[in-house]
C-alpha cells in the first residue's frame, strides 16, 4: 500500500525502536536551519501553476547513489514531486491549473517550449496564472540492496507572482535508510519494519516524498482566497501495483477529520465509488475488478465533501491499468497413466499473456474441482494418486495478472493396478483397468452387471473360466485393447439369460474362447488365436452378431451348433477347419474364409454363401464339404475383392428368398409410415413367412394393433419373443398390451424377465411401475352398498372421484361413451393414469377434438414420465395436419424414453411428412 502522511501525526516513542531501527541521516548531522519566508496575505495569489520539477545539474554526489539525470528514477521523482506539491497547495485552499493543462500550454507555444528560460510574468499569462510555483530537486537517491536500503530527497520550491516577483522560496528534506526513528508526524508513520522493507523500491521513494509534501507544507502560507477544505492526514491506497486484474483490489484508506462524505473516481471508467467510516478518522474503499473489465492510464482521485458542501479533492499520482480479460484456455489436453502418476498434457493457446498454467483435479464428475499445481510447462504430472481411483482434471490459463481463463473440457482416467490383482469368484459394476489374474471360475451372477474397460488385462490359470449368467461387458478401444490370456482356459461361457458384448479384445489360449449356450453373444472387433479346440461356439437358441473378427489356430475356428445370427467382415485363417456348421440359421457375408489347413467351410446342413472371399473363383478348386451353395463370392480379400456371381438366379433359391426378404420387408415398413396399414400388414405377413425378422414382427404387431386385431397383434409377439428373446422391444410392446386389457400379472412377469436382460432400460422401469402401483381405489370400494355412516368432506370427495371412474370404465367398455366422459372427467378431481387414458379414448369416439387436446395436455402436465400420453397426443396433432407440432410432443417424449421403438417410428415419419410438405 502507498501511504501519505500529511499532518497532525505524534512521533513513537523513541525506546520502542531502539533496538531495531536504524536513525535518519539527518540525525548524524547538525540540521541547517529553515529560511521561513513570509508573504503578506495581499500578495499570496489566488490561482497558482505548479511547474514541472526538474533535478539541478551540478550536484554534487560523492556516494555515487543518488538518481542520474536523464533516467526513469528522474522522471518518476520529479512526477512524484510536483504531484504531492500540487494536492498540498489544493489543501491550503490554493485555487491549482491541472498539471495536464498546464503541460498542453507549454508545449503548444513557443514560449512554453523553452519555459525554463522565459520569465515568471510572461508564463503566468501563457498559463492564465496569478502565480508559478517552481520545484528544483536538489538531490535525491534511491537505493535497495540486500543489505542497506536508503531513499531521500531534498527540494526547494519558488513562489512567483504575476508580476515576476519571487514570493518566497522554501527547502526542505526527507529521508529514510532500512528503519527510520522519527522526526516528524509523517516519519513515525514511514518508519517500516525490516521485513516491510520488501517492498518495491518507487513504494518507499513515495513515502519519503509525501513526507518532504507534508514538511514543506507547514512552511506555505494558506491562502486566503479559498474556503476551509477538509484536513487530510494521510492517503493510503495501493496504486503502486499499476495493472489490476480479474478479482484484485484496488484499495484507498485515508485518515481526515470526522463527518465527511468520501469517494473516490477512477478516470472515467469508474466513478463515485463510496468510501465508509471505520473508526479514528479512518475512511475505506474498496473496487474489485471484475472479469472482462479493461481500461488504461486511470488517475485515482479522491472527493471529500464536508456537510456545507465543500470539496476537496487530492489525486493520486501514478496511473491504474485494469485488465480482467481472461486469456484463452490451453488446447488439447491429453492424460495418460504410468507406474509414477497420471500425467497430462497440452498445448499452448496462442496468447502472448500467458504466465503459467493452473491444473485442477476433482474426484467427481461435476464441481468440486480444487487447485492442484501451478506450472509454467506443458505438462504436468500427478503423482498423488491411488490405484483404483477414477480423477477428473482440467486446465486453465493464467496471465502475468493472475486472470484466468475459462476451464478445458474436462479428462477423466482411473489409475490402473499396476501390480496384479485377483479376479473375485463373483464380480461384478465397472472393473478398474489394471491385470487380473483369474483362477477357478468367475462369475457376473444373474440379474447383474460387469464392464471392463480399455487397457485391461486378464491373466487365466489352467482350467479357469468366466460365466456371464448376467450382462458382461468387455469394451477395449482401437488403441488400448483389453487382453484375455493364458494357457489351457476354458473361455468365456454365456447361458441361457446371460449377455456377453465384448469389442477391441485379444483373447487367446482357451477353448472354447467364446460359449454361447443360450445367452446372447455380440463380438466386435476381436481376435482370437489358439492351438487346438474351438475358437467361438454357439449352441442352441443362442443369437449371435459377430462381427470384424479374426479367428486362427483352432481346430474349428467358429463351430455354430445352433441359434441365430450373422458373420461378416471377418478374417478365418489358419485353423484346422474355418467354420464348421451343424444347425441354426447364420447369414455369412463380407469374410475372408480360406488358407485353413484341412477345409475352409464345413457344412453339415444346408447353407448358403454370398459375397465371401474363399480363396479361389473356381468353384472346383474351394475347401468346402458338405450341403454348401455359394451364390456368389469376391475375387478379392474383403474389402477390396469384387462380387462374382456363380450361379444363375434360377439355381440360386436361398439368395432370390434373401431378395424377396428384404424387398417385402421395405415395402411393408414404407407402407406402415405412410399410414397405408392394410399394404403394410400385406408386405410384412409375407416377409415373416421367409424369413424370422425382429423388426418385420414389431411392425406386424403395432399395424395389427392399429387395424384392431389384438389378438392377431398378441400371437406376433409371442412369436417375436420365441424367435428373438432378447429384443427388449417386444416385451416393452406385449407388456403394455396385456397391461392394457388388465392382464398385470402376466404384464409383470414379461417386465421382470426383461429386465434381467436390460436392467437400466427406463421404459420397462416406467412400466414395471406403473404395474406394481397399489389400486387403492379397489381396495377401498367394491360394488356392494357400504354400511352408511357419516363422511369426511375429504372422505366423500376420495370416494365419490374413485366410483365415478370405475363407472367411467365400467360406461367405456359398454361403449357408452358419453356417459364415460361425464364420468371419468368427474373422477379427475384426483389425476390418475388410468383414467386419463380412458378418458382420452372415450373423447377420440366422440371426436370432441378441443376437450381432447386440453385433456392430453393436463395429463402430460400431471404425469411427465408418461410415454402413452405423447404418443396419443402426436397421433391426435398429426391427425390434424399440425405435423410441428406433433413432431414436438414426439421429441418432449424420447427425452424420458429415448428407447421407445413408437416414439421413434412417429419421429421418423413426422419428420419424412414435413418434408414432403417442404418440397410441395
Amino acid at each position: 500500500m502507498k501511504r501519505n502522511q500529511l499532518k497532525g501525526l505524534t512521533p513513537f516513542p523513541l525506546l520502542f525502536f531502539s533496538l531495531s531501527l536504524y536513525f535518519l541521516s539527518a540525525c548524524g548531522a547538525p540540521q541547517k536551519l529553515k529560511e521561513i519566508a513570509y508573504v503578506p496575505e495581499k500578495d499570496i495569489p489566488k490561482t497558482v501553476a505548479v511547474m514541472p520539477a526538474r533535478l539541478l545539474p551540478g550536484t554534487k554526489d560523492e556516494t555515487g547513489f543518488q538518481i542520474k539525470p536523464g533516467s526513469e528514477d528522474e522522471a518518476f521523482v520529479d512526477k512524484l514531486v510536483r504531484g504531492v506539491i500540487n494536492n498540498q497547495l489544493t489543501g491550503k485552499g490554493y485555487n491549482t491549473i491541472p498539471l495536464a493543462r498546464v503541460d498542453q500550454k507549454l508545449d503548444a507555444s513557443p514560449e512554453g517550449k523553452n519555459w525554463q528560460k522565459t520569465p515568471p510574468e510572461t508564463l503566468c499569462r501563457l498559463l492564465g496564472t496569478n502565480g508559478l510555483i517552481f520545484p528544483e530537486i536538489i538531490n535525491a537517491t534511491m537505493l535497495k540492496t540486500v543489505a542497506y536500503d536508503e531513499y531521500s530527497v531534498e527540494v526547494r520550491i519558488t513562489l512567483f507572482n504575476n508580476s515576476g516577483e519571487k514570493l518566497g522560496s522554501w527547502t526542505e528534506s526527507a529521508s529514510k535508510k532500512k528503519i527510520a526513528i522519527p522526526t516528524s508526524a509523517i516519519s513515525a508513520l514511514a518508519t517500516i519494519a525490516v521485513a516491510a522493507m520488501d517492498e518495491p523500491a518507487k513504494k518507499h521513494m513515495r513515502l519519503v516524498i509525501y513526507d518532504w509534501g507534508w514538511k514543506i507544507s507547514q512552511f506555505i502560507p494558506d491562502s486566503p482566497h479559498g474556503n476551509e477544505l477538509p484536513e487530510i492526514l494521510s492517503v493510503d491506497t495501493n496504486v503502486d501495483k499499476g495493472v489490476f486484474g480479474e478479482g484484485s483490489q484496488i484499495e484507498v484508506e485515508l485518515n481526515a477529520e470526522k463527518g465527511l462524505r468520501c469517494f473516490f473516481d477512477l478516470g472515467q471508467f469508474k466513478q463515485s465509488i463510496p468510501m465508509h467510516y471505520t473508526s479514528g478518522g479512518i475512511y475505506k474503499g474498496v473496487y474489485r475488478v471484475r472479469e472482462g473489465e479493461q481500461a488504461k492510464a486511470l488517475p485515482l482521485t479522491l472527493h471529500l465533501v464536508k456537510p456545507n458542501g465543500i470539496e476537496r479533492t487530492w489525486a493520486e499520482t501514478g496511473m491504474i491499468t485494469i485488465d480482467a480479460v481472461a486469456p484463452p484456455p490451453p488446447k488439447n489436453l491429453n492424460i495418460s497413466s504410468g507406474k509414477q502418476g497420471i500425467s497430462l498434457s497440452w498445448s499452448a493457446p496462442g496468447s502472448e499473456d500467458l504466465s503459467e498454467f493452473l491444473v485442477e483435479r476433482s474426484e467427481k464428475a461435476v464441481g468440486d474441482f480444487q487447485p492442484l499445481e501451478t506450472t509454467r510447462d506443458f505438462k504436468y504430472l500427478d503423482t498423488g494418486v491411488t490405484q483404483g481411483k477414477r480423477y477428473y482434471y482440467r486446465v486453465r490459463s493464467v496471465d502475468r495478472l493472475g486472470n484466468r481463463s475459462s476451464a478445458t473440457k474436462v479428462r477423466d482416467l482411473t489409475m490402473p493396478y499396476f501390480e496384479t490383482v485377483r479376479l473375485p469368484a463373483q464380480f461384478k459394476g465397472p472393473l478398474v483397468p489394471g491385470t487380473y489374474s483369474v483362477e477357478g471360475t468367475c462369475i457376473v451372477p444373474e440379474g447383474e452387471t460387469a464392464t471392463v474397460r480399455p487397457g485391461t488385462k486378464f491373466n487365466f490359470s489352467s482350467d479357469a473360466k468366466m460365466i456371464a449368467k448376467g450382462a458382461l461387458t468387455i469394451q477395449g478401444d482401437t488403441k488400448n485393447r483389453v487382453f484375455l490370456e493364458g494357457e489351457g482356459w476354458k473361455g468365456i461361457d454365456i447361458p441361457e439369460g446371460g449377455r456377453l458384448a465384448i469389442t477391441n479384445a485379444a483373447v487367446s489360449g482357451c477353448s472354447p474362447c467364446l460359449n454361447a449356450e443360450g445367452g446372447l453373444l455380440e463380438a466386435t472387433g476381436v481376435s482370437l488365436r489358439g492351438s487346438e479346440g474351438t475358437g467361438i461356439l454357439t449352441g442352441k437358441n443362442s443369437p449371435f452378431e459377430l462381427s470384424g473378427l479374426t479367428v486362427s489356430g483352432f481346430n474349428e475356428g467358429i463351430l455354430i451348433k445352433g441359434g441365430q445370427g450373422r458373420i461378416d467382415k471377418s478374417n478365418i485363417t489358419e485353423n484346422t477347419v474355418g467354420l464348421m456348421f451343424q444347425g441354426g440359421n447364420a447369414e455369412i457375408t463380407n469374410n475372408n474364409i480360406f488358407e485353413n489347413r484341412d477345409l475352409d467351410i464345413n457344412a453339415g446342413r444346408k447353407l448358403v454363401l454370398d459375397d465371401n472371399y474363399l480363396g479361389a473363383t473356381d468353384i472346383n478348386k474351394l475347401k468346402l464339404e458338405g450341403d454348401i451353395l455359394v451364390a456368389s463370392l469376391l475375387n478379392a480379400p474383403y474389402p477390396k475383392g469384387t462380387r462374382v456371381v456363380l450361379l444363375d438366379k434360377e439355381e440360386v433359391t436361398p439368395k432370390m428368398m434373401a431378395e424377396h426378404f428384404r424387398s417385402l420387408k421395405s415395402a411393408g415398413i414404407e407402407a406402415f409410415k405412410n399410414r397405408r396399414f392394410g399394404d403394410a400388414h400385406q408386405a410384412l405377413q409375407k416377409a415373416l413367412s421367409l424369413k424370422e425378422d425382429r423388426e418385420v414382427y414389431l411392425y406386424l404387431a403395432y399395424t395389427q394393433m392399429i387395424l384392431g386385431d389384438a389378438s392377431a397383434s398378441e400371437e406376433t409377439l409371442e412369436k417375436g419373443i420365441a424367435a428373438f428373446p432378447y429384443e427388449v422391444r417386444l416385451y416393452q410392446v406385449y407388456a403394455r398390451q396385456l397391461a392394457a386389457r388388465g392382464e398385470n400379472e402376466k404384464a409383470l412377469k414379461l417386465v421382470d424377465r426383461a429386465l434381467q436382460m436390460s436392467p437400466d432400460d427406463p421404459t420397462l422401469k416406467v412400466i414395471r411401475q406403473n404395474l406394481t402401483a397399489p389400486p387403492a381405489s379397489e381396495r377401498q370400494f367394491s360394488n356392494k352398498k357400504p354400511a352408511p355412516q357419516k363422511a369426511r368432506p375429504l372422505e366423500k370427495a376420495v370416494e365419490g372421484a374413485a366410483s365415478a371412474k370405475w363407472q367411467g370404465i365400467a360406461s367405456f367398455k359398454a361403449s357408452k361413451y358419453t356417459e364415460a366422459e361425464k364420468l371419468l372427467s368427474r373422477s379427475l378431481s384426483k389425476p390418475d393414469r388410468e383414467t386419463y387414458l380412458y378418458l382420452i379414448y372415450a373423447q377420440m369416439r366422440l371426436n370432441k377434438k378441443q376437450a381432447l387436446a386440453t385433456t392430453l395436455q393436463k395429463s402430460i402436465e400431471d404425469f411427465p414420465d408418461e410415454v402413452r400420453f405423447y404418443r396419443l397426443y402426436a397421433k391426435h396433432l398429426a391427425d390434424k395436419g399440425e405435423i410441428k407440432e406433433a413432431l414436438v410432443q414426439v421429441q418432449a417424449g424420447l427425452k424420458s424414453h429415448p428407447d421407445d421403438f413408437q416414439l421413434q417410428m412417429l419421429e421418423n415419419f413426422l419428420k419424412e411428412s414435413l418434408e414432403e410438405k417442404q418440397e410441395k
